[in-house]
């Protein structure tokens, strides 16, 4: 399918409402000009889902309440369960060495799998370069490259051709890598004689019988069942472009999920409810460090920690990739006790830190109301 080239969103009235939400969203699609815009929040008082903006601005086709989006790196949540669940029973130890399990993969470089750790790829303490950041894609040719679909192999070389960002470990040191969340999906491959997808489709995503949640097949470009459109920004004078279809191994096993928000919050309230980890794991999985994404962020295992302005804090992840920015999280309070889920999508990127911002502050709205 050829993009979908328009100038501009068609801006979206923010109307009068007492739902919070529906105002945060009607922001975001009115002022910001995102496409559309979703969220479903899961609690007390009850379970409900917004929606702001067009899902598809040839049509003006509404959001689908119940559409499917591209989760990106909230996609980290569900591996790392997978693997903690392997830790669990012994399949996979914390503290190994990847070298135990993926011998001469992780070298070059100043790059060394002997003193990376299973522990170290998952919080981001690796210091193993990021392969998204040297994918070889531009405002000029991605339309045509979103096509193309990288190996395993392809991404790693991508990230080992350049020398590590810190020292595995080192005191103080934190930077993003979805290269060690691939090599986490080896090491699940490795241990288990199995795909990665089956693994995280049969020990998280099955059990809770999630059933608009599932992992791309190869070359699965567009996106199954009912969801909004995903749009790109590239410079004047093209504008906005439809770039709903995209292959999911660009983004390989640390972000190609795709899920409802509604499916989403149904699987972070049961990982943080104690029904996938034992009370031991999840507090592994929720040991944080401090990290500079936004104020206040710590990072545990595939979980990020973020204070609410209304008294404790929620943990979730955050996720983009073309076409799609999503927030999720559970309120947890001062006692440990959960509460509220909300999951937020926007149907194009965020331009910059402010829009950025928009989307937690919209989880927050979401969790304290």
């Amino acid at each position: 399918m050829a993009a979908v080239t328009v100038g501009g969103v068609v801006p979206v009235q923010a109307g009068a409402t007492t739902d919070p939400v529906q105002r945060a969203l009607d922001v975001m699609t009115h002022d910001d000009r995102f496409p559309g815009a979703i969220a479903a929040v899961s609690g007390a008082p009850r379970d409900r889902t917004v929606r702001s903006g067009v899902g598809d601005l040839r049509t003006g086709r509404p959001v689908p309440y119940d559409g499917r989006v591209r989760m990106g790196s909230n996609t980290k949540t569900l591996l790392a369960t997978a693997v903690l669940r392997l830790v669990e029973r012994g399949r996979i130890q914390l503290d190994a060495p990847v070298e135990r399990y993926l011998p001469g993969v992780v070298r070059g470089n100043g790059n060394d799998g002997r003193t990376v750790h299973i522990r170290h790829l998952l919080q981001h303490t690796s210091g193993v370069p990021d392969f998204v950041a040297h994918l070889p894609f531009t405002p000029e040719n991605i339309l045509t490259e979103r096509y193309r679909q990288f190996s395993r192999q392809e991404l790693l070389d991508l990230a080992l051709a350049h020398p590590p960002t810190f020292r595995p470990g080192e005191p103080g040191r934190w930077a993003y890598s979805n290269t060690g969340y691939e090599l986490l999906g080896m090491v699940i491959e490795k241990v288990t004689g199995h795909s990665w997808r089956h693994e995280v489709t049969e020990r998280v995503i099955r059990p809770l019988h999630l059933d608009t949640m599932y992992l791309p097949r190869a070359r699965e470009y567009d996106l199954r069942g009912p969801h909004p459109r995903g749009y790109l920004v590239l410079p004047d004078p093209t504008g906005l472009v439809d770039i709903t279809e995209f292959d999911p191994s660009s983004f390989g096993a640390a972000g190609m999920l795709v899920s409802t928000p509604r499916d989403y919050n149904r699987f972070l309230t049961a990982l943080l409810g104690g029904d996938l980890l034992s009370p031991r794991m999840l507090a592994e999985m929720t040991r944080t460090v401090p990290v500079p994404m936004w104020p206040g962020a710590e990072y545990g295992l595939g979980l990020i920690r973020t204070p609410l302005t209304c008294g404790g804090h929620f943990y979730g992840h955050s996720g983009d990739v073309p076409g799609y920015s999503t927030m999720a999280g559970v309120a947890v309070d001062a006692a440990g006790r959960t509460g509220r889920s909300a999951t937020v999508a926007v149907t194009r990127a965020p331009e910059d830190m402010a829009e950025g911002l928009r989307l937690l502050e919209t989880v927050d709205t979401a969790l304290c109301d």
